[in-house]
């Protein structure tokens, strides 16, 4: 007896805080309302919170909603009368009752937000007429709902009615004089059980499974997609632990991880055969086609196999047209005759070209290099081809091929004499030597340009290749400013200021131009 009497004195405990919590947070009394929930909270009787229709606006609002199902192109527009206080599934019961569809037919999109049975219209926004909302229809098979579903589902709704209807009846209480004439006047009684014939009936377990954001369909909880529209599931969704697959759950998540092995296996079978075409064509010098093709230059059908894909652009030739575009060329590089930025690698260049061929477009480069390079000097040897690029402090130039030994600044050959000598014996072979002639032409033309100068004692002449504006003479081993044409120093040499072109005295550079021939 005392195991049933403690159950119902915690409920009456339960009741008597529920209602004062009411009051103290109705009130802004949070102090109170503390203490009431720790209360509560120790007695471990569920209890629902809920903010009062009364807190809410009164005045009625016209909702537009879309309606649509799975074969309509588009929506249709309904104006349908609620409330803002007004709960997703009290929508429902009035869309069931207005236009026939059962509630667990109906998906709600708020607000692009599936809205969920216990939430209310305000909390989505609904605040005003005009506000939109979209409606689902699901159809019969999709929502899994039978004869015997639906006739439970309207019968649990009328009881569901019956009962909020006698809960708000006000009961007078027994005895209570009704009228001031004195005479009695009975309360209605409150029956004791749900008339005869209702029953309540067993209502289907809530169904598992997420709620496609797009079309609302509700999916079982494994799959990774809509059944119906194929939007992804929501990241955020866990598969419920007590969820226990059926047979096709199963049959599909074994068939989808056999398409994910297979899949798998495919891909590394694709690589690995990419990868060996890889390696078989980095061991090709010239990339065969393997289709036909229309040579864009001659414009004729190439068979596959006697055509070249350039391996930097791709663009594809035929082998006479590509070997015409190198031999013609009067370029170092040679260009994808597809007006690309792309050039012929020389691997690709030599194997469409004869030895001969190959070796004159060598030549060609060389050569080109040679002009295109500032401080190149070739040998003046006699048909000789070696030069070379020279540095600053280098003046002599050892040919490789001849084995000549070049002056680089008198650009002459004068083994066995130094460069005054050579000039001296030069003016005097000029009169009648006519390669002489020309060389001093030559030397007359640097100095005339400025490339040359005389030396300011010994009178030979000199030039400066490269780099600062300081030189010195090969000969007397002067140092001379380049840019005034003058010693750098005074009579007594290095340091002595009170001649030369006095660089940096008093801090002032020696020429305006002057590039720090101190």
């Amino acid at each position: 007896m005392a195991s049933e009497s403690a159950p119902t004195d915690h409920l009456k405990e339960a009741e008597h805080l529920s209602l004062a919590l009411s009051e103290a947070l109705s009130s802004g009394d949070e102090q109170e309302a503390v203490r009431l929930c720790q209360r509560l909270s120790q007695l471990c009787v569920p209890v629902k919170v809920s903010v009062s229709s009364q807190a809410y606006p009164q005045d009625s609002i016209r909702l537009w909603v879309g309606v649509e199902d799975a074969q309509s192109d588009s929506c249709i527009p309904v104006f349908v009368e609620v409330s803002p206080y007004m709960t997703i599934a009290q929508l429902k019961d009035k869309i069931n009752l207005d236009y026939g569809f059962l509630p667990s037919l109906q998906r709600w999109v708020i607000g692009k937000r599936l809205a969920h049975d216990q939430e209310t219209l305000y909390s989505h926004g609904v605040h005003q007429s005009g506000d939109k909302a979209f409606l689902f229809i699901l159809s019969a098979n999709a929502a899994h709902l039978t004869w015997q579903r639906q006739r439970l589902e309207e019968e649990q709704h009328r009881f569901e009615g019956i009962v909020e209807s006698i809960q708000s009846m006000q009961l007078l209480p027994r005895g209570l004089d009704g009228c001031r004439g004195g005479g009695e006047k009975k309360a209605p009684a409150l029956p004791a059980r749900p008339p005869a014939g209702i029953t309540t009936p067993d209502l289907p377990e809530p169904q598992l499974g997420w709620a496609c954001a797009m079309c609302t369909f509700m999916n079982k909880p494994t799959r990774p997609g809509c059944e119906i529209c194929g939007h992804e599931r929501p990241e955020d969704y866990e598969v419920p632990d007590i969820h226990q697959p059926d047979q096709d759950e199963i049959l599909r998540i074994q068939q989808e991880e056999m398409a994910l092995l297979e899949y798998e296996k495919a891909q590394q079978e694709e690589r690995d055969r990419n990868y060996m075409m890889l390696l078989a064509a980095e061991n090709q010098d010239l990339i065969s086609t393997t289709l036909e093709i229309d040579c864009p230059i001659c414009l004729n059908t190439i068979e596959p196999g006697e055509g070249v894909v350039l391996r930097e652009c791709l663009h594809t030739f035929c082998r006479d047209c590509l070997h015409g575009t190198i031999v013609n060329s009067q370029d170092a590089e040679v260009s994808c005759p597809d007006s690309c930025e792309s050039k012929l690698m020389d691997r690709e260049i030599k194997a469409l070209l004869t030895e001969e061929e190959h070796q004159r477009f060598l030549e060609l480069r060389l050569n080109i290099a040679e002009s295109c390079s500032e401080h190149s000097f070739h040998c003046q040897t006699l048909n000789c081809r070696g030069w070379c690029i020279y540095e600053d402090e280098v003046n002599e130039f050892h040919c490789q091929i001849c084995d000549e030994i070049n002056c680089i600044l008198c650009r002459a050959i004068h083994s066995g004499m130094n460069c005054k000598d050579y000039q001296d014996d030069l003016r005097i072979r000029a009169e009648n030597d006519q390669a002489a002639k020309q060389t001093k032409q030559m030397l007359e033309n640097l100095l005339k340009n400025g490339e040359a100068m005389k030396c300011p004692r010994c009178d030979i002449t000199v030039q400066k290749k490269d780099g600062c504006d300081w030189i010195c003479c090969l000969m007397c081993k002067t140092e001379i400013c380049w840019v005034t044409k003058q010693a750098r120093w005074g009579p007594k040499g290095r340091g002595d200021t009170s001649g030369g072109c006095r660089c940096r005295v008093n801090n002032q550079p020696c020429h305006p131009d002057c590039q720090n021939c101190h």
